[in-house]
């Protein structure tokens, strides 16, 4: 009978605990920046609408302008470095 209550005890006292476990920790990362916005039928933008209120009001689910080209990327009219082995690289 004895470990029938401590059993009892314990598993009161745990439980509680185990329903907040598959809950994640608060992170301090913000959100990915949005791409996507509302585009209503009149042409303008409406940024607070998500995708189902967007096609709800029918508008389209947009994807904001290409990004700018990243500085590190090579130019396409950018001479390529000779790279024969063996072989001097010019000037």
């Amino acid at each position: 009978m004895s470990k029938l209550v401590v059993s009892s005890f314990l598993i009161a006292v745990f439980s509680g605990s185990l329903a907040f476990a598959d809950k994640a920790p608060a992170t301090k990362t913000p959100p990915p920046a949005q791409n996507h916005h509302c585009k209503l039928a009149d042409g303008t933008m409406d940024m607070k609408k998500t995708h189902t209120q967007c096609t709800t009001a029918k508008g389209t689910w947009a994807k904001d302008a290409a990004d700018a080209p990243k500085a590190d990327a090579p130019k396409a009219d950018a001479p390529k470095a000779d790279t024969k082995a063996g072989t001097p690289m010019k000037p």
